[in-house]
């Protein structure tokens, strides 16, 4: 007990909880349910089988998953081999993840039989395949989930050190290939602590998660987890069938989008008796509408808690309390830095800055990348590329300057999604940028220079087979002439501006010459 409160490792945290909340329900999942205990017996079966299969401290194993059970059973099964986990978004497209699994260089996926399997992989890793049958096993590789689960095979757990790997998240890179952002099992200690004290997060809690696991909603769980919570897991949000959770198991706690809460705001049953238990909605990753957010707190009452965070700082750089939602000078806000947390800006002439931050859970490092780890950690603090303004402690975000757009919550860069529309034969130049949007806060949109004749579903439907579906361009529109800013570059302001007044590109030239 002496080395958990000395040095302490997420891993030893999130299993010594599974010991002391062995008879409670952990997860549900549909019509299922598993207790703490039932989730540490089938986890130390799957770790029985990946130690024999060589996996152990700095190997990686990767988890492509929907939403589900195995996704938790997998992720204990890591923690008990003080491996590294490598979370892959099942929304991710072919040639993404393969990238993620050489970079990675995972020993194990972790997958599901009907997600997509990507091809000419430097070193395919073994395969463990949820929902698969006996004849969909062609290759020796390859195993099935209930069979890995099955066999028995003695198992130690190992000890993780504060210093092990114990994650590899990829995130978008201004360059269009992902980064993979480490961070050690001491660090995510940390991050844990600040989960269940900035969240209110209580050993009653009913927890509702509907986004995917190997994102925001993954860091909730194990806090919850961590407090002995029961964690209701959905495959996806649906407004109905939340509000049947709300009433039938007293849901407290959950998290979303502002897309998602805009759902629940439409539906007929938002302000009624079906939600009285929920106690605390949390919503981050895109800026929400104000209006909206007014008759949230009209319908919800005293529930909303903003965060606002990034892959590597997970989750909690600042938080906007509910009692902050109650003032409305404050709305436009994304909050104060959380307790573990340091804040300062880098100045520019705007009267903005770039937010910097420091704290004992940052990144160690972006993994094999030593140039983009030097030029994001300067002294202990991150870089974090977002440009802001601090009022009276209030962090209050004005741009990207990386140029990511967020939409329906999903980091989107625009860098990348330009490539591949510059892989289109018609295609001679393009600007992606994220529009506003009442729904998706920001809608991704594109806008080329075509050498030939096409139409613009033609370029939608190219990049829809390239990309992740979140990063297909929600419109794509002609124009003759990019905007350029004195350095010769695209001005992205510009044609963000453009496409919102919803001006003519030939017009907005002309003017601009006037303007001269």
């Amino acid at each position: 007990m002496g080395d958990v409160v000395k040095v302490p490792t997420s891993a030893q945290l999130l299993l010594a909880a599974l010991k002391c909340h062995a008879g409670r329900v952990a997860i549900t999942f549909g019509e299922t349910s598993w207790t703490y205990s039932q989730i540490d017996d089938l986890s130390d079966k799957l770790a029985a089988f990946l130690v024999a299969h060589g996996v152990g401290p700095g190997v990686a194993v990767a988890v492509h998953l929907p939403n589900g059970h195995e996704y938790v059973v997998a992720e204990f099964a890591i923690l008990k081999l003080a491996a590294v986990r490598v979370p892959l978004n099942e929304l991710m497209g072919v040639p993404e993840l393969g990238y993620c699994l050489d970079h990675s260089e995972a020993k194990v996926l972790i997958t599901h039989a009907e997600l997509p399997r990507a091809n000419g992989l430097k070193k395919p890793p073994l395969m463990i395949l949820v929902g698969a049958i006996s004849g969909q096993l062609p290759e020796a590789s390859q195993f099935q989930w209930d069979k890995a689960l099955a066999e028995s095979i003695e198992f130690r757990p190992l000890i993780a050190t504060p210093e092990d790997t114990a994650i590899i998240a990829y995130t978008g890179g201004t360059t269009g290939l992902p980064k993979g952002v480490r961070h050690n099992y001491g660090r995510m200690a940390w991050n844990l602590f600040s989960h269940v004290t900035c969240l209110e997060i209580r050993t009653e809690e009913v927890m509702l998660l509907t986004t995917p696991l190997p994102h925001s909603s993954g860091y909730h769980m194990a806090a919850g987890l961590l407090q002995g919570a029961h964690v209701i897991i959905e495959g996806r949000f649906d407004p109905v069938r939340f509000f049947e959770l709300c009433r039938d198991a007293g849901v407290t706690w959950t998290m979303m989008v502002p897309t998602m809460l805009y759902r629940l705001l439409d539906h007929p049953k938002a302000g009624s008796g079906d939600h009285r238990s929920l106690a605390t909605i949390v919503y981050g990753a895109a800026p929400m509408n104000r209006e909206r957010l007014e008759e949230g707190l009209l319908k919800f009452g005293k529930v909303f808690l903003q965060i606002y965070g990034q892959t590597e700082c997970p989750n909690l750089i600042t938080t906007l309390s509910k009692d902050d939602h109650m003032n409305s000078r404050l709305l436009t806000s994304c909050g104060r830095a959380v307790p573990m947390v340091e804040l300062r800006l880098r100045p520019d002439d705007a009267g903005a800055g770039e937010v910097e931050v420091s704290s004992p859970y940052l990144l160690t490092e972006y993994y094999r990348d030593p140039v983009a780890t030097q030029q994001a950690l300067q002294e202990g603090w991150l870089r974090t590329g977002d440009l802001a303004r601090i009022e009276d402690g209030y962090l209050f975000l004005v741009d990207r300057a990386k140029d990511m757009i967020i939409s329906g919550g999903m980091n989107v860069y625009s860098t990348e999604v330009e490539g591949v529309l510059l892989q289109h034969p018609c295609v001679k130049e393009a600007a992606v940028v994220g529009i506003p949007h009442p729904d998706w806060g920001e809608a991704v949109t594109a806008v080329v220079i075509a050498q030939s004749s096409c139409e613009s579903e033609e370029i939608r439907q190219f990049a829809k087979a390239r990309l992740s579906a979140y990063k297909v361009p929600k419109s794509v529109h002609f124009i003759e002439e990019m905007p350029l800013t004195q350095y010769g570059k695209i001005d992205k302001k510009r044609v963000r501006a453009m496409l919102v007044e919803g001006m003519d590109p030939a017009l907005e030239r002309k003017r601009r010459i006037a303007d001269l």
